[in-house]
């Protein structure tokens, strides 16, 4: 798990004006803006980065923050789902780049930063998942997300085919011609740090 957070760490130019959005955009919950924090979220990042290297308190958290985007999800207008890829640790390892860089934030304020900051990457509308594999390794992510990031990489002259939500060998060897210029791991998937860079970054 830390080999993969420490990929995220890559993802902080992002994050950084989501940490200072985050923290006021909850929905208020009375006259003075101040609502209850319930369960996990009241604890401190550092609390959470602690906890990182423990696989069953990774699990706890995880699932409190998979909890948080569903009610995100669930709550806000065009929204669909904040995380273009498969959920499963994603969220939380974005969350956790938030953390690393403010040990006091309570975790809820790190989660709504976090959400903040990847904003242009949410979904607005049910979309079929798609499995995309490179190398041995298979991820799934919504069939739009996939066709925006293959806009993207068309737009930098990295793709020729089509923006059709279709994985295929070229679009992998895109992805990597893109991962290798951004200096992040060369996956050929469209992972999260991939997504960031091409959408959120631009």
């Amino acid at each position: 798990m830390s080999a993969c957070l420490a990929r995220h760490a890559l993802l902080s130019f992002a994050l950084a004006a989501g940490a200072c959005l985050g923290a006021g955009v909850a929905q208020a919950a009375d006259a003075n803006g101040s609502f209850a924090i319930r369960g996990i979220g009241s604890q401190t990042c550092a609390t959470y980065v602690a906890a990182l290297a423990k696989p069953e308190e990774f699990t706890r958290y995880g699932n409190w923050l998979l909890g948080y985007a569903t009610a995100h999800n669930r709550l806000v207008p065009d929204a669909y789902d904040i995380i273009p890829t498969e959920p499963g640790v994603d969220f939380p390892n974005v969350v956790a780049v938030v953390c690393r860089s403010n040990p006091q934030m309570l975790l809820e304020n790190a989660a709504s930063s976090a959400v903040t900051a990847i904003r242009p990457l949410r979904q607005t509308a049910a979309s079929p998942l798609v499995q995309v594999s490179a190398d041995g390794k298979t991820v799934s992510i919504h069939q739009d997300s996939l066709k925006r990031l293959q806009a993207a990489l068309i737009a930098r002259q990295l793709f020729k085919g089509a923006a059709n939500g279709a994985p295929s060998a070229a679009f992998t060897d895109a992805l990597k011609a893109f991962q290798r210029t951004e200096r992040i791991a060369i996956t050929g998937l469209p992972d999260i740090d991939t997504f960031i860079r091409a959408i959120v970054k631009r």
